[in-house]
C-alpha cells in the first residue's frame, strides 16, 4: 500500500500542512483539503473515490475545485463518502448555488460530477482491491476514522479526535496492521485547547500509541502550523518507538 500525504503549500514545500488530505495507491483520497490542488492535473484524474473524516473546512477546502476541475460529459465520476453530517453539510452548506454550483443536484439530473454515498460507522465498504472501514471519533462533529486493508495490508486513519476508544478496539483486532497515521494538534501546554476542540495532545497521543504493537509505525499528522515545533518537542521527549512526523509530499509504503 502507497501513501502519500498531500502537500498544502504553494512554491517551496514544506512540512507544515496547512489543510489535510491523503492519497492510497494514488486512486483514493482520504479527505479532500489540497486534492484540487494536486500537481501534475493527470494524478487528480486518477482519483476514483473520496472518503472525507468531517465537515471542517481543512478537510474539504478542495472537494469542489477537484470535482469541477475533473469534470468531463458522461457517466463516469468520482464517489465521494461521508458520514450523514458531513453529506447533510454538503448538501445545504458547500453544494448550495451560494457558496458553490449544486453538483448534488446537477448530478442527479445530468452527467453526474460525484456519486454521494453515505457511511455507516463499522459498516465496510468493498472497493476493488481494497476496502475501507469507518469507525466514529470523537471530535466537535460527527467525524470518522478510517481502517484500509488490502490483501497483505492494513492502515488506519484516526483524523480529528479528543478521547476515543472504539477505533483502538477495532485496531487490535486488524491482521497485518503496518501502520497508524494519528492526529495531534496541540502542544502539552495547550491540552485545555485539545480537550475543548476535539483533538489530541502529545501526552494523550502517546496513550494511544502506547497501546498498538511496537511493529506498528505511527505516523503524526495534522500538527498545528503555529505551535508545528512545540508538538515536535513535546513529542520528542516521549521518545515513542516507532512514531515520526509526517512529512508532505512523501511516499510511505507498507
Amino acid at each position: 500500500m502507497r501513501i502519500e500525504l498531500v502537500p498544502s503549500t504553494v512554491g517551496e514545500q514544506a512540512a507544515k500542512q496547512f489543510c489535510i488530505a491523503a492519497l492510497v495507491n494514488d486512486s483514493l483520497a482520504i479527505d479532500a483539503g489540497t486534492i484540487g490542488m494536486l500537481w501534475p492535473f493527470e494524478r487528480q484524474l486518477q482519483i476514483q473515490h473520496v472518503f472525507l473524516t468531517h465537515s471542517h473546512v481543512d478537510h474539504i477546502a478542495s472537494l469542489p475545485l477537484f470535482l469541477d476541475s475533473i469534470y468531463q460529459p458522461g457517466p463516469t465520476c468520482p464517489a465521494v463518502y461521508a458520514c450523514p453530517a458531513t453529506v447533510k453539510c454538503l448538501r445545504e452548506d458547500v453544494f448550495n448555488d451560494r457558496l458553490w454550483p449544486d453538483f448534488i443536484r446537477l448530478s442527479a439530473e445530468e452527467s453526474p460530477f460525484l456519486k454521494l454515498q453515505t457511511l455507516t460507522s463499522e459498516t465496510t465498504v468493498h472497493l476493488p482491491n481494497m476496502t475501507v472501514t469507518p469507525v466514529a471519533l470523537n471530535h466537535v462533529v460527527p467525524t470518522m476514522g478510517f481502517v484500509v486493508q488490502e490483501e497483505n495490508c492494513a492502515v488506519g486513519f484516526v483524523s480529528d479526535t479528543n478521547r476515543t476508544d472504539r477505533i483502538w478496539e477495532v485496531l487490535a483486532q486488524v491482521n497485518n496492521l503496518k501502520a497508524v497515521f494519528l492526529e495531534c494538534s496541540f502542544p502539552d501546554s495547550h491540552r485545555w485547547l485539545a480537550d475543548k476542540s476535539g483533538h489530541l495532545c502529545p501526552e494523550l497521543f502517546a496513550e494511544y500509541v502506547r497501546q498498538l504493537p511496537a511493529s506498528v509505525k505511527v505516523i503524526t499528522t495534522h500538527l498545528k502550523p503555529c505551535f508545528f515545533n512545540q508538538i515536535t518537542d513535546d513529542l520528542n521527549r516521549l521518545q515513542l518507538p516507532n512514531v515520526e512526523i509526517g512529512v508532505p509530499g512523501q511516499c510511505y509504503e507498507f
